[in-house]
């Protein structure tokens, strides 16, 4: 089954929303109005999928491929990250943002789910 192609302007725009994204991150957290760790984990699941699809779009189907890899592992190194915003906020008193623990709670199973498929595509392909 062939995968459907990523429209090099989406590829662009989804790449320029992201750094804006981390831009606004980094002015924020300048700026004194604390680190937002749920921002983080955001992007730390956007940039390989924007790059991703950037490569890909420029022709660069190896380096793409790196970057999808890398994609797989995003989403447990985004839940480290959900956690360590509550777990400090919790240590300051702050009370639990419920979208955040939602979140901590339910990206494990679908990184596990995501993994399942990357490895049962590749055994696939093997075949």
């Amino acid at each position: 089954m062939a995968r459907n192609e990523t429209p090099a302007g989406f590829a662009w725009l989804m790449t320029a929303v992201t750094a804006a994204l981390t831009l606004t991150l980094v002015v924020d957290w300048a700026g004194g109005e604390g680190f937002d760790w749920m921002t983080a984990a955001w992007l730390i699941v956007l940039w390989p999928h924007a790059l991703r699809d950037l490569l890909r779009a420029r022709g660069r189907r190896r380096a793409a491929d790196r970057a999808h890899a890398a994609g797989s592992w995003s989403l447990f190194l985004a839940t480290a990250v959900l956690w360590t915003g509550l777990v400090l906020g919790w240590t300051r008193g702050e009370s639990a943002n419920w979208f955040a623990l939602a979140a901590a709670l339910l990206l494990p199973a679908a990184g596990v789910v995501w993994l399942a498929a990357a490895l049962a595509g590749r055994r696939t392909r093997r075949a």
